[in-house]
């Protein structure tokens, strides 16, 4: 039969190693019979190795891994050793941190960690093939925030998202669970917040003020202002990634390694204007190719000159302008991006602003707080109709009269 049972310790009279025997229900010395060991290990084919601190323990353990193995095929599953390890290399404790591993280049890493580590907490050293979709419905709906309250259904459906990428990277993995072990994950329902917007009007004011206000110091401050504002396709770490020679003499921008394309690029086509704007500042302030274009040029505070702008340096302008001519609550980003998708829907109907956008249609339908464009010509058309009844029947009814 497939495995045994044996010890690492030695007799204290003659120094030879106890032997398993069945009959006496331990491991003993062959030359003195009263020597027996009190720590047993179990060896199983597959590598496995497990420490017992009790014979009755090392048989049921040896027993369970026989019956496993005999049943596998019975139960339309392989037997996989590294279940039964004493490591468990196939628990989700052990297989997270290769994981976050493989996400260390993402700018999410950091919420990633969170996600993971967080479930990590809870499910411990559980294999994966015992982790149920009713286990992991649990796990969700217990997560509370740090003063105690319970999360909001879209922090919850974030943890699910995570997990779920978690559970298929570990099936691509080929060893760890099959397809019909892949848990059913829930499916958590939640409504977006209306996010505060402005209209162009105001929009356009703020950035004048930027302009009025930061132009002396660098004129690239209302500039990159006035590119988020207008190109719905980038996003703030986008400018920071733009470097000198990111504008091709087409006038097309093209950004690597852009914010959620991971070893991608996005191409996005400047207006006149801008290129105009770009190709001056160029001259006014020449850099070498690889130096980020939207930079500081000369020192700011503890900024050094020619260092990157900060992740939120623009948004520190944008609320200073704000401010000074009376709007508040409307951020740099995404309600830049929210205000021009929705006055661009209502200017053209949202399927053009869709396209204009350069958005997917789930990203558009978040940023455009706008209702369809042909919801609204088919709420025109019938009240148009309903006029005309009602002028129909106030006509007859005078006639009757």
């Amino acid at each position: 039969m497939d495995g045994s049972i044996y010890t690492r310790q030695k007799c204290a009279l003659c120094g030879k190693y106890l032997l398993h025997n069945p009959k006496r229900r331990g491991c003993f010395c062959p030359d003195h019979p009263d020597q027996a060991a009190t720590k047993f290990i179990v060896r199983f084919p597959g590598d496995i190795y497990q420490r017992h601190n009790s014979y009755e323990s090392a048989c049921q353990s040896l027993n369970y891994l026989r019956y496993e193995k005999g049943t596998a095929s019975q139960r339309k599953r392989k037997f996989n050793p590294d279940d039964y390890k004493s490591l468990r290399p196939n628990s989700f404790a052990s297989l997270a941190p290769k994981y976050l591993e493989r996400k260390k280049s993402l700018k999410s890493y950091g919420k990633i960690c969170y996600y993971i580590n967080t479930a990590r907490d809870y499910f411990g050293t559980t294999n994966l093939k015992d982790i149920s979709g009713g286990m992991i419905d649990d796990y969700l709906f217990q997560l509370k925030q740090k003063n105690g309250m319970p999360i909001s259904d879209k922090t919850r459906s974030n943890h699910c998202s995570q997990l779920h990428d978690f559970w298929k990277w570990c099936l691509g993995r080929g060893n760890v669970i099959t397809l019909a072990e892949f848990p059913q994950f829930p499916k958590i329902e939640y409504t977006l917040g209306y996010r505060k917007i402005t209209d162009w009007e105001t929009q356009e004011k703020v950035i004048s003020k930027v302009k009025e206000l930061s132009h002396h110091i660098n004129p690239k401050i209302w500039l990159g202002i006035d590119i988020l504002a207008t190109y719905t396709a980038l996003r703030p770490d986008d400018l920071r990634r733009i470097k000198e020679s990111s504008l091709d003499p087409s006038g097309l921008l093209i950004i690597h390694d852009p914010t959620k394309l991971k070893n991608k690029f996005k191409t996005v086509r400047l207006l006149e204007d801008h290129i105009k704007e770009w190709r001056s500042l160029q001259r006014e302030y020449p850099a070498l190719p690889e130096i980020p274009f939207f930079r500081h040029i000369k020192g700011v505070g503890g900024a050094k000159p020619n260092s990157i702008f900060g992740e939120k340096y623009l948004y520190k302008w944008w609320v200073k302008a704000a401010d000074e001519i009376g709007l508040h609550g409307v951020p740099l980003y995404p309600g830049t991006k929210h205000t021009t998708a929705t006055e661009t829907a209502k200017l053209l109907g949202t399927e053009k602003a869709l396209k204009a956008s350069g958005l997917t249609n789930r990203a558009f339908e978040r940023y455009c707080q706008v209702e369809n464009n042909d919801t609204f010509e088919v709420v025109k058309e019938v009240r148009k109709t309903k006029k005309a009844k009602v002028i129909k029947m106030n006509v007859k009814q005078r006639i009757a009269e």
